[in-house]
């Protein structure tokens, strides 16, 4: 038998194997492939992004713990009111670290087209896709850091206690939510009107005052209170302290007015972007 016969031309066997799966990816249905699509960036997202710093995980986790132990000092120092037997720990690690998955996931939004870039010239990658990457991986890695602070509070102290976990989870899932659909509204304006991404940066340092992140908001005057209260993002973080606390006292936080707040926004950002993808992609 001639030997030959047995061997294969290796470009034709890439050729095969390329159109093999290439007719696979024309089997699955438009929902399967994005979905590994979003799983293909989420891993090239964590993996850049743990990589990019210092010390893997432990490094990304430092600068919120960092800012929680800075304003826990200084809280401590004036002994600020916290509405309630809330530990001090507990209440800066839900503002801060709830408010830096908002932040994180919108600043991270506006870039991800262009740290993206590259990929983009493949079919089923599109624009959304990267910011629905950015999310996932910044709401994981955020969220492990307050766990974090969760249990390294309740070790410390000795003493476990969760008044509504579903309610805790809930919020985080809000707080992403909202930056997610911020996030692709700014990523959509920014490249349409390139001047807009400047003032887009400043959007979360305002919203920071806005929050009540380090501080409650009804300790200031009674006519302030119209700057706080519109906000969403101070029902989700009040209410992420009322999940770890059964005393913890919040006048005005309302889980329906942050859900609504956050299907409103989704159905604009989407419908925004709907409008705007050809264009995106032509850029």
């Amino acid at each position: 038998m001639d030997p030959s016969a047995n061997s294969a031309d290796p470009t034709e066997v890439a050729s095969g194997r390329q159109a093999r799966d290439a007719d696979g990816l024309r089997r699955l249905s438009g929902w399967q492939v994005q979905w590994r699509v979003v799983d293909a960036l989420v891993y090239r997202e964590l993996r850049t992004r743990v990589s990019d710093v210092k010390g893997g995980f432990l490094g990304v986790l430092v600068q919120p713990l960092g800012l929680v132990a800075i304003w826990v000092i200084f809280l401590t120092a004036i002994n600020a009111h916290r509405g309630g037997s809330l530990n001090v720990v507990l209440f800066l690690g839900s503002g801060i670290i709830l408010f830096t998955i908002f932040s994180q996931i919108v600043n991270r939004s506006i870039t991800a087209m262009e740290a993206n870039e590259a990929l983009l010239f493949y079919k089923p990658v599109k624009p959304i896709d990267t910011v629905i990457a950015r999310t996932i991986s910044e709401t994981g890695l955020y969220t492990c850091c307050l766990l974090v602070i969760c249990v390294g509070t309740w070790i410390v102290l000795d003493q476990v206690h969760m008044s509504n976990l579903g309610l805790f989870f809930f919020t985080i899932l809000l707080a992403a939510c909202i930056g997610f659909s911020t996030g692709l509204i700014f990523m959509t304006v920014s490249h349409l009107m390139p001047a807009f991404k400047q003032g887009a940066f400043w959007v979360p340092r305002i919203l920071w005052f806005l929050s009540g992140v380090p501080f409650r908001y009804w300790i200031f005057p009674p006519w302030t209170r119209a700057f706080f209260v519109w906000n969403p993002l101070m029902h989700i973080i009040e209410l992420n302290r009322k999940s770890m606390s059964d005393d913890y006292f919040t006048p005005d936080a309302n889980l329906d007015y942050a859900i609504i707040w956050a299907i409103a926004l989704l159905t604009l950002s989407l419908w925004i972007y709907y409008n705007n993808e050809r264009k995106l992609l032509t850029l």
